[in-house]
């Protein structure tokens, strides 16, 4: 970055942490535990999301790939204190000889919707299913899970929290692969062409209408990378717009705006946080309704180090990065974040080992922190 980028930058953080006001009183803290460790170096923990449910819990689902085993299933994992400890994962969706995974929450009042990203094994990269599960009673049981229509051949890059809107409807974020729909399947990841937009479900998400035909035309910066725009994470502004940012194969994250709750959006651009090919997420702040938190890899090149940030104009600006995870190489990324009932941060994400094996890692901090200095 030149003197003039680096002088940019610190007068972007400053006016973000200004924009956000005093920080709180509140003394900063800052710890981190396993959701769940895998067993062995060929045992893969991947991919988690994390909510909060109507009852006050936290559910993290995610998938995994026991040693040996070449398909996955997607399991949940219930903390009632707030984060701190964990329940045994039980089995939400498991389809006999595919890989279930991508896996989605959506809070719907008192039910608890649970989506994955179903191929076959080995993946073609041509034609995805999307299986549901429901519980009403807050994880105690769950019905056998449904497969659903979905409007494109191969679905993608649904991994994250959807929402609720004001009004009632149900918001999925979706991707889906250019290739796979003219029938012509990508060989590898690196191929893939990719569009995002949103799910809208108005029958308490059975159903689906997709909206939004997000892409760019910009170069890729390595050739494992996507091409398009992949895996967009949401959030509804406190003035009911919603802001996405997408994975991309540049060195950015982009970004793009819905004022009409997910029917239009503006068309992509740059945002201004550095991130290849990694997604993000967001959530907005139940304390300070105003004011977003994203975590996401800050990096043009690599998925570390994992980071956090705070906006209080809808992602125009962003405070200081605080690290949450790093490493040497392993990547620590998926990241998914939300907040337990007293308004601690509650983060998830993947955590590679140098083993080979995947663990899902948890750090709990509050607004304090994120604002302090380094």
């Amino acid at each position: 970055m030149t003197r003039r980028g680096t002088i940019i930058a610190v007068l972007a953080a400053f006016q973000a942490a200004a924009a956000i006001g005093a920080q709180s009183q509140e003394t900063p803290f800052f710890e981190t535990g396993a959701v769940r460790e895998a067993a062995s170096p060929r045992e893969r923990h991947a991919y988690p999301v994390i909510a909060r449910t109507a009852g006050g819990q936290l559910l993290t689902v995610w998938t995994v790939m026991e040693a040996g085993e070449r398909d996955g299933r997607i399991v949940g994992s219930f903390s009632r204190d707030g984060g701190r400890t964990w329940s045994a994962p039980v089995t939400l969706i498991d389809v006999p000889g595919k890989l279930d995974a991508d896996p989605n929450i959506i809070i719907d009042g008192p039910r608890i919707l649970v989506y994955s990203t179903t191929v076959e094994v080995p993946n073609r990269i041509d034609r995805s299913e999307v299986w549901m599960t429901v519980s009403e009673d807050e994880g105690k049981s769950w019905s056998p899970p449904v497969l659903l229509r979905m409007p494109f051949r191969y679905v993608v890059g649904k991994r994250h929290l959807g929402l609720k809107l004001r009004d009632g409807t149900l918001v999925m974020p979706v991707s889906w692969d250019l290739w796979a729909e003219a029938g012509t399947p990508a060989r590898t990841e690196g191929e893939m062409d990719l569009k995002s937009g949103v799910l809208l479900s108005r029958d308490g998400g059975v159903t689906w209408t997709p909206s939004g035909e997000l892409h760019i035309f910009e170069r890729k910066v390595h050739p494992g990378a996507i091409w398009g725009v992949d895996e967009p994470a949401i959030v509804e502004l406190a003035n009911g717009e919603l802001y996405m940012l997408l994975r991309t194969g540049t060195e950015w994250l982009y970004e793009a705006r819905s004022p009409d709750g997910g029917r239009t959006w503006t068309p992509p651009a740059r945002s201004p946080l550095l991130g290849h090919n990694s997604p993000a997420a967001l959530w907005r702040l139940d304390q300070h309704p105003q004011e977003i938190i994203v975590i996401w890899n800050n990096s043009p090149r690599h998925r570390y180090p994992l980071t956090v940030a705070l906006s209080a104009d809808g992602g125009r600006s962003w405070s200081r990065p605080k690290v949450v995870a790093t490493s040497d190489g392993p990547q620590v990324s998926y990241p998914g974040i939300t907040q337990a009932p007293d308004g601690t941060f509650v983060a998830v994400w993947q955590q590679q080992r140098p083993d080979g094996g995947r663990d899902i890692r948890w750090a709990r901090f509050n607004r304090a922190w994120v604002l302090a200095d380094p």
